[in-house]
């Protein structure tokens, strides 16, 4: 799974630099061809409990994507506008809350609490 995070990251990297629209919609392809190996992995390896646990909205890989884009967000707006401007904080700022919220989404998939949507 951290081989496909990583991945995702770099190829949110690399769509950030394209204007070619063929090659986003590469990255994209490539993009979602991740997403479900970490769903894959998921199911796998997480048990899902599907008997009274509430269904949270979108798959862990989405997850993992969303986290991938808004840390090479981040990164990018610290490198133009440097650590200390109001616009690196709120991005970084977001990026720690897509992690909370990713962490919490584990822990209660786990604890049985949340499933999952099925793909």
């Amino acid at each position: 799974m951290l081989r496909s995070a990583h991945a995702l990251a770099e190829l949110h990297e690399r769509r950030a630099q394209v204007r070619d629209p063929m090659l986003v919609s590469e990255i994209d392809c490539r993009r979602e061809e991740l997403v479900d190996d970490i769903n894959d992995w998921v199911e796998q390896e997480l048990p899902q409990h599907r008997n009274g646990a509430a269904l949270h909205t979108e798959s862990l890989g989405a997850v993992v994507d969303r986290m991938a884009r808004s840390w090479v967000e981040a990164n990018q707006v610290i490198d133009h506008e440097g650590a200390a401007s109001d616009n690196t904080h709120k991005h970084w700022y977001h990026l720690a809350e897509l992690v909370d919220g990713y962490t919490d989404l584990v822990i209660d998939v786990a604890g049985g609490r949340r499933r999952l949507p099925e793909q």
